[in-house]
C-alpha cells in the first residue's frame, strides 16, 4: 500500500477562515466584558478631591457592583457576598441630580440614625463620630490632614450655632481662615458646617466626603436613594497623578478623542506619575 501522503480535508463547517476566526474571538470577548461590567465589576476614575486623602485624584479603581445587589432568590445570598450597605463603606453611586454622573463618598449613616452637625464635626445618634477617615485642612501645604478630630481642638464656645452659620477654624493662620470654609464655594444659599439634627428616613443614607472642607455631599444635595448605589470600591488597580500633582482634577474624557488624549497622555508619563505606592492597594 502505498505511503504517499495526501491532503486532509476537514469536514464541512470546520474551516471557517481568519475572518470568521478572529470575529467570534472578539464577540466573545466583548461578550464576556459586559457581563462583567454589568453584574460583576466595574473600573472606575476618581476625578476629584473630595476623598482625599483616602482616595487620590487619578486612583483608578475597580467597584464591586454586586455587594449591594439585593438577591431575588434565598439561594442568591448564600452563594454570593451580598450585603446592605454599612455605616462607613466607601460607596460608589448615581448622582441624585444627575444619575447620568457617578459619585464616590463614604457612607456615615442608615435609614434610623439621627444626623447632627456641629462646627464642622459629625455626630452620630448623639455621638461624634471621628477617625482617620475624616480629613481638614489646617495648612494648604500639608493638604488635608487625617482625624481623629477631637473636642478638644473645639473653638471653645458651647453654644449651638444655626443652622448654616459659617465657622472657621480658629486655630490655624489667618489665610488658611479664610478659605477653610467647607464646600469652597456658597452652595445653595450656605455652608453647611451647623446641620441639624434630623433624621436619615427609609431606603436612604447620607453620604460625605472624607475630604470635609472639600465635599459636594448629603450636606448640600439630601439623602441618598439605596437604589442608586452601583457597588463598593475594592482594589485600586492604578493611581495616577494628574498634572504630575496630587492637586489637579483629572478630566473626564468626551468621546473617542478624549479616551486617545487620557491614554496618550498616561503612557507618556507612566513612569514618572504612576503613585506606585498607592497601586495595587485596598480602599478603607
Amino acid at each position: 500500500m502505498s505511503d504517499e501522503s495526501s491532503e486532509r480535508v476537514l469536514p464541512g463547517g470546520v474551516a471557517k477562515g481568519f475572518l470568521r476566526d478572529n470575529l467570534e474571538v472578539v464577540c466573545f470577548a466583548i461578550l464576556i466584558i459586559m457581563f462583567f461590567k454589568t453584574f460583576v465589576g466595574q473600573q472606575f476614575t476618581i476625578p476629584s478631591a473630595s476623598m482625599r486623602n483616602s482616595l487620590m485624584i487619578g486612583d483608578h479603581l475597580l467597584v464591586n457592583k454586586f455587594v449591594f445587589a439585593v438577591p431575588q432568590w434565598s439561594w442568591e445570598a448564600k452563594l454570593f457576598p451580598m450585603r446592605q450597605p454599612e455605616r462607613g463603606d466607601i460607596i460608589v453611586f448615581r448622582y441624585p441630580l444627575d444619575r447620568n454622573v457617578d459619585y464616590v463618598k463614604r457612607c456615615v449613616a442608615l435609614p434610623g440614625d439621627t444626623v447632627e452637625m456641629r462646627d464642622k464635626r459629625l455626630y452620630l445618634n448623639g455621638k461624634l463620630c471621628t477617625g482617620p477617615w475624616e480629613h481638614h485642612v489646617l495648612d494648604p501645604q500639608d493638604g488635608p490632614l487625617p482625624g481623629p478630630w477631637p473636642l478638644s481642638r473645639d473653638p471653645g464656645s458651647t453654644e449651638r450655632r444655626p443652622a448654616g452659620a459659617l465657622l472657621n477654624w480658629p486655630f490655624a493662620e489667618p489665610d488658611t481662615l479664610a478659605m477653610d470654609m467647607q464646600g469652597r464655594e456658597m452652595l445653595d444659599g450656605g455652608f453647611r458646617d451647623n446641620m441639624g439634627p434630623f433624621t436619615v428616613p427609609p431606603g436612604r443614607l447620607f453620604a460625605m466626603g472624607d475630604n470635609r472642607d472639600n465635599s459636594a455631599d448629603s450636606r448640600y444635595w439630601g439623602f441618598l436613594p439605596i437604589d442608586h448605589l452601583r457597588g463598593r470600591p475594592f482594589f485600586v488597580w492604578w493611581s495616577y497623578r494628574e498634572g504630575g500633582n496630587d492637586d489637579t482634577n483629572a478630566q473626564v474624557p468626551e468621546g473617542p478623542m478624549g479616551v486617545l488624549a487620557n491614554f496618550a497622555d498616561g503612557a507618556r508619563h507612566f513612569f514618572s506619575r504612576t503613585r506606585w505606592e498607592r497601586t495595587g492597594t485596598i480602599p478603607r
